[in-house]
């Protein structure tokens, strides 16, 4: 687990690097489900690709 982050004499805290660290798989992932189709058949996807990312950052808290 990391500890704090500094940028530029900025501590930054651990969820803030995990959570940048998960928008480029939260994007791949959105793009492979939008082009299966799956998005289509979601009740509301907004809220779906919310769940989806908190648990694309939860694993990556998790794996590391």
């Amino acid at each position: 687990m990391l500890s704090e982050v500094d940028l530029g004499g900025i501590y930054v805290a651990p969820i803030v690097v995990y959570g940048i660290a998960a928008i480029p798989l939260f994007l791949v992932f959105r793009w492979v489900l939008g082009h299966l189709g799956v998005l289509r058949h979601i009740w509301h996807p907004a809220l779906f690709e919310l769940a989806v990312y908190v648990t694309l950052l939860s694993l990556l808290i998790l794996a590391v």
